[in-house]
């Protein structure tokens, strides 16, 4: 089993049953190539610490809570609604590239943090 899919059955569905990888693995696969192509970026706010993890999507950028929610259709429809998978690919690729270390990490003043939460919020790409 690669360490990707041993992250994903973990974090996000708490056994270690590699049968169930079969219905997640083109999730499993979108994320690795977000995670491959450096779109996972992480905001360190100081002096409070605040976090937020955001991913490149193909649409737009997505702000993820750790295995908590993400702001795609995606999550909304089909984990929230129709409760039939645990994790979008966006979230799956954050946990995935902080297991690795493997994100862009910005750090900024918590004055800029009300601004680029507007810019989220309001952007496409």
């Amino acid at each position: 089993m690669e360490e990707y899919q041993r992250i994903f059955l973990e974090k996000f569905l708490g056994t270690n049953d590699e049968g169930v990888l079969e219905n997640y693995e083109p999730k499993i696969v979108r994320a690795m190539e977000a995670v491959e192509k450096y779109a996972v970026k992480r905001y360190v706010f100081k002096p409070s610490m605040r976090t937020i993890w955001i991913v490149v999507g193909k649409e737009r950028e997505y702000q993820v809570i750790p295995r908590i929610f993400c702001q795609c259709d995606d999550f909304y429809i089909n984990v929230v609604i129709k409760r039939k998978t645990r994790a979008c690919y966006h979230m799956l690729a954050q946990a995935i590239a902080e297991e690795r270390g493997i994100f862009e990490s910005y750090e900024l003043l918590d004055s800029d943090f009300i601004r680029l939460n507007k810019e989220w919020k309001g952007q496409t790409l």
